[in-house]
């Protein structure tokens, strides 16, 4: 019988197993440091975990203000959509002096409808009016406007209908009432099919709005109007001229575009220079959007300033602890130094120790932070100011996957940046000076 040959181990393999158990030791090392010194070690992950609760809580705060905003803002306007103004000349075009008047009509309103990037389109034109309902008599402003209004001018409905193309074509006096109308001046009686008297003519009531958040507006809130087709509205005023031109980009993505265009073609048929700013005025979900983008954009800032401020002032807790154990463990390091450890080995058990400490201290911190946001959220802040019923624009905090990386990535930071600089020193100790401290 041969004995079989013992093949030799592949020197990779061998260097491979023996860094597993110098890796392996050095972990059972760094843990036993650390719960050696546990009460240390259980105060740094403290100063860690509120640290982050900190950065987590006042980033998820900015995060809910920014939602909130938006709120209001898409309780004026549909995304795309811009409101135009008329207003006066500042620079000579045409033959036409500065200082000339612009003035919109039906006309103008319907050119722009037919422009390639305009999806939607409206005139509008308003008069504060007397209405009455049997007894109840109040003033109100009324809006002449086409159905797209609806969509553009986010006019939720409660009951009933908004305006369609029927009414508009037929000329019907029809009316949708604005819900803070409806409130005073039926009470508990469904408006929808009630007939009102506006500047003493009779209209019925086909539509009530839903109570919606409104940040924006111009003349009123949209609650306190009533909105009736735009056609009808020379029965009861005189409509030759708009008050504004409402319309909507095919895209959110091209409202610049979209702009010039509307901008080049008003200019041509009124004869006024489309790069006056002056002549036109518009306002939209872009303005809106911008407006929130750097109100949210500086709030973040400041508050993830004082977040991370405060989670380095905990890193630097557990940078003094780390040379606090260093230092009491000056002799240890020296002898086994001087039994042959490497720095790496010394380096990468004071290192483990640090981040560990840094990561269980984060991770204790997040599971805080997302009892305290489901705790805290919503706080207050427009529902109140804006009676709304629902509380959507109040600052409901979120906690997304996106703060979560961000907050964990400003720990590993913070982390590493603690642990190594002790590491470090340890690393580099004379064994002969170590073994003489006392």
């Amino acid at each position: 019988m041969q004995n079989s040959a013992v093949l030799p181990v592949p020197l990779a393999v061998r260097r491979r197993r023996a860094f597993g158990q110098v890796f392996g030791e050095i972990c059972r090392e760094a843990m036993f440091g650390l719960v050696r010194n546990r009460v240390r070690a259980g105060l740094s992950m403290l100063g860690i975990s509120w640290g982050i609760v900190s950065v987590v809580m006042l980033l998820a705060y900015g995060e809910g203000f920014n939602q909130a905003l938006l709120t209001g803002f898409k309780g004026a306007f549909g995304d795309g959509v811009s409101v135009v103004f008329p207003g006066q000349t500042s620079l000579q075009a045409g033959g036409e002096r500065a200082g000339k008047r612009i003035r919109f009509r039906l006309a103008d309103a319907e050119a722009v409808g037919e422009l390639p990037l305009v999806k939607a389109w409206s005139p509008e034109i308003w008069q504060d009016l007397p209405v009455s309902w049997g007894v109840k008599q109040n003033g109100y402003l009324i809006r002449a406007v086409a159905p797209a209004y609806a969509v553009m001018r986010a006019q939720p409905v409660a009951s009933g209908r908004f305006i369609d193309a029927e009414d508009v074509r037929l000329q019907r006096r029809v009316a949708f009432v604005g819900s803070e109308v409806a409130r005073k001046l039926f009470g508990n009686v469904p408006p929808v099919g009630q007939t009102i008297r506006i500047k003493g003519m009779a209209f019925q009531v086909i539509g009530v709005q839903k109570e919606k958040v409104q940040i924006s507006n111009y003349q009123r809130p949209d609650r306190y109007c009533i909105y009736i087709p735009y056609t009808t509205a020379g029965q009861v005023w005189n409509t030759e001229y708009l008050n504004t031109l409402v319309y909507q980009a095919m895209d959110p993505t091209l409202d610049a575009r979209t702009e010039a265009q509307v901008r080049e073609l008003l200019g041509r048929r009124l004869r006024f220079d489309p790069k006056d700013e002056r002549a036109l005025r518009s306002f939209g979900s872009a303005e809106a959007q911008q407006i929130t983008a750097s109100i949210v954009v500086g709030l973040k800032l400041v508050l993830g300033f004082i977040g991370v401020l405060t989670l380095a002032i905990g890193g630097v807790g557990v940078m003094n602890i780390m040379f606090v154990s260093v230092t009491e463990r000056t002799r240890e390091i020296g002898l086994r130094k001087a039994l042959g450890a490497r720095r790496s080995a010394i380096l990468l058990q004071f290192l483990l120790e640090g981040l560990v400490t840094t990561f269980a201290g984060g991770g204790a911190g997040i599971l805080v932070s997302y009892a305290l946001v489901w705790l805290f959220s919503p706080r207050p802040f427009l529902s109140e100011l804006l009676d709304d019923a629902s509380r959507s624009a109040d600052i409901h905090m979120i906690l997304s996957l996106e703060l979560v990386v961000i907050c964990s990535s400003i720990l590993m930071i913070v982390g590493l940046v603690s642990s190594l600089v002790p590491a470090i020193r340890a690393a580099r100790m004379d064994p002969i000076e170590a073994l003489r401290y006392e």
